[in-house]
């Protein structure tokens, strides 16, 4: 897919690509944040069948969804060999947890229990790939990926 790159002067930039189905996509980033998407069905149309405006957190939502950060559609075959060795759980941080109001650096759930956290359900708010400054809260619902026993250890971390 060929992305074709537009700088609009004192708005922002506009991105167009064309989708398998030859459907027309345009997003325009403005300097504010917000984000418009433009889709057309034929390339020679000038008017666009339906538009999308975001605000920039509502933009970082879809992404964090378009990405697949907390599901991902995967091939039967490849679930099935993946779920015999890697698991992906949501365990949520009781308030009393050792590792509540701690950096995920200084809680060394990885070294402790061999999981990596890929994501942080934190009310709305999803944080994907999180820094490993950022603070685990109490009532947060990790997202960490790895076999059956080193998700019970952390699962019993975030209970202690």
């Amino acid at each position: 897919m060929q992305i074709k790159t537009t700088e609009l002067p004192g708005i922002g930039k506009r991105y167009s690509f064309k989708t398998v189905n030859d459907e027309q996509v345009t997003v325009i980033l403005h300097h504010n944040g917000s984000r418009e998407i433009y889709h057309f069905d034929k390339d020679e149309e000038d008017d666009p069948d339906f538009t999308l405006s975001l605000t920039d957190e509502e933009a970082r939502q879809l992404g964090t969804i378009l990405l697949g950060v907390d599901y991902q559609p995967v091939a039967d075959d490849r679930v099935e060999l993946f779920l015999k060795t890697v698991r992906l759980e949501w365990l949520r941080v009781e308030p009393d947890s050792c590792i509540a109001n701690q950096k995920i650096i200084d809680s060394q759930i990885r070294s402790r229990t061999g999981t990596t956290i890929i994501g942080i359900q934190r009310g709305e708010t999803m944080i994907g790939s999180p820094d490993v400054n950022e603070v685990i809260l109490p009532g947060d619902v990790l997202m960490v990926i790895g076999n059956r026993e080193q998700t019970k250890n952390l699962d019993n971390l975030c209970k202690l």
